[in-house]
């Protein structure tokens, strides 16, 4: 495989990284401002889209890794377990089931008994589609903010430990609040679903079909359509409106003796919605200040310093002094620093100008055993 094939294929891995960063964020806010069903179909297969070719992507690397011996080395140091978690979680539990449904159409999918079960556990999970943010650490290798490769490795690292920790920290939380005894505001919606249910029997059970429709759609808004062996009773809105605004999972079905039941479920699916975007937005503003603020702070007080003495030591006419920060001069680097100004530069000095006395100027037997305190330092 050549370099240019390679290049083009991590060129296009960044791309995608991209695109799927923004198709998350939009489809949240089409769900949050009520887009069409039509266009929140496309965001549902480009999501199944993205999630399928990160999800080859990973069992390629893994693939070739493990054929090659470096199983461990890519998990570990290369970080393929950003992209295990980015990609297969997200097709098993959240994109490829909104596909198979999407593909099943909302009404067989919605008629057939104990499927809401599923949808329930799928949107309990929902909050694992933030998962794709940790694909973003991949730009890291490609942004030279430094030229130190300690600089990049150590902010790459702990950015993905403070991004993992968050998500996951949300996600086991979303998942166990209920268990927790935390308010969840779809449980609450199921519960007065149910209750809506139940005063509609016991109203049809002591008045005529009529009056009980009447009560019934009065005090429920989310009461979108009653039907009575397959026959509409009652609808709150015309068709053209539900094919147009509504899709699988914008509403929940109930059955109670001959009549069945569907209720919007947008408003809950809103708030997850934006509590989604809200994550979005605390992880993007976590990324950013950690590649812009403490990235150079990172370097100009570990990388820059250790990067000036380096080059002191490996080059002859390499005289910078290490700028000591006033408010960092207790730290151990800057302390190492002090003594590589005062000390180890005063006797290169020395050592230069003896070897331009003698007869081999480009000779400069500096030791590091000669250098008395810096040397008790570094050893």
């Amino acid at each position: 495989m050549s370099k240019k094939f390679i290049s083009f294929l991590e060129g296009l891995v960044i791309v995608m990284i991209v695109l799927v960063l923004v198709q998350t964020f939009v489809e949240d806010l089409a769900v949050l401002l009520g887009f069409t069903w039509s266009f929140r179909k496309i965001l549902i297969v480009s999501g199944f889209v993205f999630d399928l070719f990160f999800t080859l992507e990973f069992l390629t690397r893994f693939y070739v890794a493990l054929s090659m011996g470096d199983l461990k080395e890519y998990m570990g140091r290369r970080q393929g377990w950003i992209d295990l978690i980015a990609s297969v979680p997200l097709v098993i539990l959240n994109s490829g089931p909104a596909f198979v449904a999407l593909m099943a159409g909302s009404g067989v999918l919605f008629s057939v008994g104990g499927i809401l079960n599923i949808l329930k556990i799928v949107k309990t999970v929902r909050i694992a589609r933030i998962l794709r943010l940790l694909r973003v650490l991949k730009i890291f290798k490609q942004i030279k903010n430094t030229n130190s490769v300690m600089a990049q490795r150590h902010i790459q690292k702990v950015t993905a430990m403070v991004i993992t920790t968050f998500v996951f920290t949300v996600f086991v939380f979303s998942l166990f609040s209920g268990f927790l005894g935390f308010p969840q505001s779809d449980t609450a919606f199921d519960k007065s679903c149910q209750q809506t249910v139940r005063a509609f029997t016991r109203a049809i059970s002591g008045a005529d079909e009529r009056v009980a429709l009447e009560s019934t759609t009065l005090s429920d808004d989310a009461l979108l359509i009653i039907k009575k062996g397959g026959i509409t009773v009652f609808s709150k809105h015309n068709n053209s409106y539900f094919y147009t605004f509504f899709g699988t999972g914008d509403y929940i079905y109930f059955e109670e003796g001959d009549y069945s039941f569907f209720f919007d479920m947008r408003e809950v699916n809103r708030l997850e919605s934006r509590n989604n975007l809200m994550y979005f937005l605390i992880i993007v503003i976590i990324t950013v200040i950690l590649m812009f603020v403490y990235s150079p702070h990172f370097a100009m007080t570990i990388s820059d310093p250790i990067h000036v003495m380096r080059r002191g030591l490996d080059e002859k006419g390499y005289n910078f002094q290490v700028k000591i920060l006033d408010k960092f001069k207790d730290d151990d680097v800057f302390r190492l620093g002090e003594s590589y100004n005062e000390v180890f530069l005063a006797m290169k000095d020395l050592q230069n100008q003896q070897a331009g006395d003698s007869d081999d100027p480009d000779t400069l037997e500096l030791k590091m055993e000669d250098l008395g305190d810096l040397g008790d330092i570094l050893g």
